[in-house]
């Protein structure tokens, strides 16, 4: 239903809840350089046994868990 994102988990603080981190890579308008902004999003966690540094795959849910959480681990992805 959403888009689905890789991300690095950077927080486990919460019961069910992990803290990912994602990275955008765009180009400045005018001086065309490449500019990284980063993002955290709350994540649901329903069954994954994750650590920090694990990375994931994620996808907006299009339902909200809580007042800040709307996106949903589908599972872990390999680090290599």
């Amino acid at each position: 239903m959403g888009q689905k994102y890789i991300g690095k988990v950077v927080g486990l603080k919460s019961a069910k809840t992990a803290t990912v981190e994602l990275v955008f890579t765009k180009l400045h308008p005018k001086y065309h350089k490449p500019i990284r902004r980063k993002k955290n999003f709350r994540v649901h966690n329903e069954s994954f046994d994750l650590k920090i540094d694990d990375k994931v795959e994620i996808k907006n849910s299009g339902r909200k868990y809580s007042k800040t959480k709307s996106f949903l681990v589908i599972k872990k992805v390999e680090n290599q």
